[in-house]
């Protein structure tokens, strides 16, 4: 005995050298306990009002299941009506069900040229008789005489011939078993005769199924080799008498929806575990806790408050649905289009809109969350308290398999009327195919239920309230005004309703999607009225810092990152790295003193080999001494200039594929959106010049490079034609003298601190570039000469071949401008879609949110998307809308002629655009004066006057509109196709007032409708609406009345001859 103790103690002392499990750190019970030291109010105290009580019976730990207690749910009763006498009854076990006549409605198909269920009486068919007992049927009958003359006469040879056979006529004693022989049954025949049930005849019914599966197997044969689908060949054959059909009279009054499964203000909460319940409670301020999350709807605006303590389960459930309701449009939203997410570090805007909807002002905190655990009891004990039941001729009879639990898809049949009752929520559920009085019933009984006395007494929880303590609690009392009392049918449910059933199948998921090739040429086709985007979000929205995101680890600009979730600072040091040209060819490593210098029209591989060490913060905010370096990673960049061509791409693509032997991760990078960890490799020495690497022919000994970026390390050189026109006030040039080994480094005169700094960076690493390169003297020092805008020398002008006269003429200076420049132009992407109109800001690829970024947009933004295109460009002291072409030929080459209905929809879109820029503008000039009131410490806003917008054309831009980009080639092709149009003038503005006012315009004259081209905003289509009802009369001959009483090739005829079509 001592042995075996020896043995089981041995055994067990294992479990004393494993360390404790630290899953609980990660827990929703240890998050508020690290929130606060205090105690958390318990559930079975009921100290709080707004806390879920949990009964004595739940002594089970956090996270322990809680199915192991039993459940107590309300007592199955049928609930009858008061007016038709009321049995209730106590059902243990299943109810009795009396039996439904089904019912089909009636539906056309190929094949039911007659009724299904209709039965044709035949003739009546007599049954054959069983055979008599003497079976005098079948034997043939013997007489006695005949017998008689039969006489038998024996010889002596017949007696010879038995003494022949007689041994074997001997008799051999056997053993032999005898069997019982078992007693006789009835002779069945005569049974069969006894029976009197047996009719001797019946009457022949013919249901014709024969004919009828003949047929659709017929039908069905023919939809295979047929283009239409079968139910478009059960309408051609169906045979219903449509003009008998009776239909309702159309009122224009507004539809108020009877017993609608949604009201105009709601509040869901998202509570559980497991399976989180979306409940309806009291939209007011004190239903929210920090414990949990909510959704908020109104007609306009969709708000998820998030709670702080709200489990991953509840946070995931709540975002779901609201973006569902968003997308379908659902629980009576009409104008929403985006989920407003609220919680404690949210602006004071969205908590006031969010506060004031239920009472409560932008200072107003939610309660204080329960206890940890009680998540999975309140989720444990709404669905305990779920009651469901069926309609039955004139009751509801209890649904056993659903009755206090979560309701199962299955239990919704299409020939049933279901009565749901959820608390607070009262749903009367019909199936498709359900019978009209099964409905009429249900409804009246589901109103008569919802009015009577509820009583949860029973149950753990009062569903109605179920945050209130059990203490506290009315567990008997009437239905809130705030609650749903709603009718539902098959396929047309509610999200809320939905979110009660444990296995909802997701039909989006489950159909089967065609993918069609999204058309890049194709204009989307907007609606006739578009709604003008939110100024206001475009105006309050702001770009974040760019971060490279590589093996699921945050690089930032390529330096460090600070991750404000974990609080870590992760700092970036590169090891090394390689630069390849590539070609079609095949590759060559370029040399390490070279390899800062690319050009446009190649394509090159980047191997960066880099380090990601990870460090902490100390409590006065430095950082900390412990470091954790991690290991060497490697990343492949392939760059693709302007300039390359097609096979180039493709070349630097599958050669990045062969060099990655470490198999790291690959980012394209295009000519002029190099991420800042790509510039920052080369530590403000990138130089990109013109042409190719392999280009033989002299190079102009004086070159112009356009300088780039907003930080030291990430400066870069953009070479550029040798023009004044590339001169910009806002900016840095470097004009290079190869022959005399000077670098002229040109500042605007607004050019601001930090530009002139990497502009001088980079011409510190550029004078120290190779002559095999830049084409330096030999033996000669490079010279940094800095030049001013307006104090320029005399040798900078030669060396850029014009003087400074004729250069003001092809650049906008802002030398004289006495206004500031130190903001960021913003410009905007206006494009329809099929249901709205958006607005897509457009960023720099290095921008900085630290500085302002003079010139961070490209031309090639603007021309590079399908046209025609709109744009809002955002330039400080004046705003434009740009306007694109019509192309004069198609993606494939040919001719291309705009429709009529393409040019009225992309009128809609520029209507829209220019209601968009001046509320913009609006908006920017309060904004601008309440900052100015906030610098000058005043309380009363400053009057800020409103920029007044412009509008400009793509080949026509002004001076002032090209200055804000940082390279701007005219396109002579583009200037081409609008003087064909002679609609506008090179160098043009027009106001965006009066260019509304164009496209608003409801009267033109018959002269004004018959000139090419036609007036802005005119539909070509209908030009015969914008006639007066004098010029109508004389240009056609007849009134309006008469005129559209017409057929519409009639109609046409008359515009042609008109020349109104």
């Amino acid at each position: 005995m001592e042995r075996m103790s020896a043995l089981e103690t041995s055994s067990q002392q294992w479990r004393g050298r494993v360390t404790q499990s630290d899953a609980a750190k990660f827990t929703v019970a240890h998050k508020i306990a690290s929130q606060s030291a205090s105690n958390v109010p318990s559930l079975l105290s009921g100290g709080s009002p707004h806390v879920t009580v949990t009964p004595d019976l739940l002594s089970t730990p956090t996270g322990s299941p809680l199915a192991e207690r039993k459940k107590r749910s309300p007592c199955q009763k049928i609930f009858k009506s008061k007016t038709g006498g009321n049995i209730p009854s106590i059902l243990n076990k299943s109810s009795p069900v009396t039996s439904r006549k089904d019912f089909r409605r009636s539906f056309s198909s190929p094949n039911d040229n007659e009724k299904n269920d209709v039965a044709i009486e035949g003739t009546s068919v007599s049954v054959p008789q069983a055979d008599d007992e003497t079976f005098d049927a079948f034997f043939t009958r013997t007489t006695i005489e005949s017998v008689q003359d039969e006489t038998l006469t024996l010889g002596e040879e017949d007696l010879d011939h038995i003494s022949e056979t007689a041994s074997q006529l001997v008799i051999k004693r056997r053993s032999v078993r005898v069997n019982r022989r078992q007693g006789t049954t009835r002779n069945p025949l005569r049974a069969l005769a006894a029976r009197e049930d047996i009719k001797a005849e019946y009457t022949e019914v013919k249901m014709g199924v024969g004919e009828r599966e003949l047929r659709r197997m017929k039908v069905e044969e023919l939809s295979k080799a047929s283009p239409m689908a079968v139910e478009a060949l059960a309408g051609l054959a169906s045979k219903e008498n449509f003009s008998a059909v009776a239909l309702k009279k159309v009122e224009n009054n507004p539809i108020v929806r009877e017993m609608a499964p949604y009201s105009s203000l709601m509040l869901l909460q998202v509570k559980g575990r497991r399976h989180a319940q979306t409940r309806l409670v009291q939209p007011i301020k004190s239903s929210i806790n920090q414990g949990d999350d909510f959704i908020l709807i109104t007609p306009t605006d969709v708000f998820h408050y998030k709670g702080e303590f709200a489990n991953v389960i509840e946070r995931a459930k709540a975002a779901e649905i609201g973006q569902y309701i968003l997308q379908q449009k659902d629980m009576g939203i009409n104008t929403a289009k985006n989920l407003i997410e609220v919680d404690e570090n949210s602006s004071s805007e969205r908590k006031k809109r969010f506060w004031s909807l239920l009472g409560g002002e932008s200072s107003t905190v939610a309660n204080a969350s329960g206890a940890a655990d009680e998540d999975g009891y309140v989720e444990a004990s709404l669905v305990a308290a779920n009651k469901i039941y069926e309609v039955q001729e004139d009751s509801l009879l209890p649904v056993p398999e659903a009755w206090g639990q979560m309701p199962k898809y299955e239990i919704l049949n299409s020939d049933k009327v279901l009565v749901f009752d959820f608390g607070a929520e009262l749903y009367v559920w019909a199936g498709k195919r359900a019978c009209g009085d099964e409905r009429k019933v249900g409804l009246a009984l589901a109103r008569e239920l919802w009015e009577e006395t509820y009583d949860y007494s029973d149950c753990d929880i009062n569903p109605i309230m179920p945050m209130t303590p059990l203490s506290q609690a009315e567990l008997k009392g009437s239905r809130p005004e705030w609650g749903l009392c709603a009718k539902l049918t098959e396929n047309v449910e509610t999200i809320l309703f939905k979110e009660k059933f444990i296995d909802w199948p997701d039909t989006a998921q489950q159909s089967r999607i065609k993918e069609v090739k999204k058309d890049l040429n194709r204009y989307v086709p907007p609606v006739s009225e578009l709604q003008p985007c939110d100024a206001s979000v475009m105006l309050e929205t702001l770009p974040l810092e760019p971060d490279l995101v590589l093996e699921m680890s945050h690089l930032g600009r390529g330096v460090e990152y600070y991750d404000e979730e974990e609080r870590r600072l992760l700092s970036i040091s590169t090891n090394d790295y390689k630069v390849w040209h590539v070609s079609e060819y095949g590759k060559v490593l370029v040399e390490a003193d070279v390899n800062n210098h690319l050009f446009a029209g190649d394509t090159y591989v980047v191997r960066w080999y880099y380090l990601v060490t990870a460090t902490g913060r100390t409590l006065k905010g430095e950082p900390s001494k412990h470091n954790v370096t991690g290991r060497s990673r490697v990343a492949y960049f392939f760059w693709q200039g302007r300039g390359s061509s097609v096979s180039d791409k493709g070349a630097s693509a599958l050669m990045t594929v062969e060099l990655d032997e470490e198999r790291g991760p690959h980012i394209r990078v295009s000519m002029g959106t190099e991420p800042p960890a790509f510039l920052n490799l080369f530590k403000g020495g990138l130089v990109i010049h013109m042409g190719h690497h392999e280009d033989t022919s002299e190079k102009n000994s004086c070159r112009l490079y356009v300088v780039r970026g907003e930080v030291e390390n990430e400066g870069h050189l953009v070479e550029v034609d040798l023009d004044a026109m590339h001169l910009r006030s806002r900016g840095c040039l470097m004009l290079v003298n190869s022959i005399s080994s000077t670098i002229h480094l040109w500042h605007g005169a607004k050019a601001l601190r930090h530009t002139r700094k990497v502009g001088s960076t980079v011409a510190q690493r550029l004078s120290q570039a190779p002559e095999s390169v830049m084409g330096w003297k030999a033996g000669s020092s490079v010279k940094i000469k800095e030049q001013f805008e307006g104090a320029e020398s005399r040798d900078f002008w030669e060396d850029l071949g014009t003087s400074a006269r004729n250069a003001k003429n092809k650049y906008f200076s802002l030398l004289e401008d006495e206004h500031t420049y130190d903001w960021t132009p913003r410009v905007w992407h206006l494009a329809a879609t099929p249901d709205s109109f958006q607005a897509t800001e457009l960023i720099s690829s290095y921008r900085s949110t630290s500085v302002p970024n003079p010139l961070p947009i490209l031309q090639q933004d603007l021309y590079s998307v399908p046209q025609p295109a709109l744009f809002i460009v955002d330039g400080g002291h004046r705003v434009w809308v740009w306007q694109g072409w019509w192309p004069a030929e198609s993606s494939e080459g040919e001719d291309f002629s705009a429709t009529g209905s393409a040019v009225l929809r992309f009128n809609f879109a520029r209507r829209a655009a220019l209601e968009t820029v001046l509320e913009y503008c609006k908006l920017k000039a309060k904004a601008q004066a309440k900052i100015l009131a906030a610098k000058n410490y005043k309380k009363v806003e400053v009057d800020v006057d409103v920029v007044e917008p412009y509008l400009v054309v793509g080949g026509m831009e002004p001076l002032e509109f090209t200055s804000l980009f940082p390279v701007w080639m005219p396109r002579e092709d583009v200037t081409t196709i609008q003087e064909k149009e002679c609609r506008w003038k090179p160098g043009g503005q027009y106001l965006v007032s009066d260019i509304l006012a164009q496209l608003s315009r409801t009267c033109y004259s018959i002269a004004e409708l018959t000139a090419r081209p036609l007036p802005d905003g005119a539909d070509p289509l209908h030009l015969e609406v914008y006639l007066s009802e004098e010029e109508f009369s004389k240009a056609l001959g007849m009134t309006r009345d008469e005129f559209y009483s017409l057929q519409t090739w009639k109609q046409t005829e008359i515009k042609k001859k008109a020349n109104l079509f």
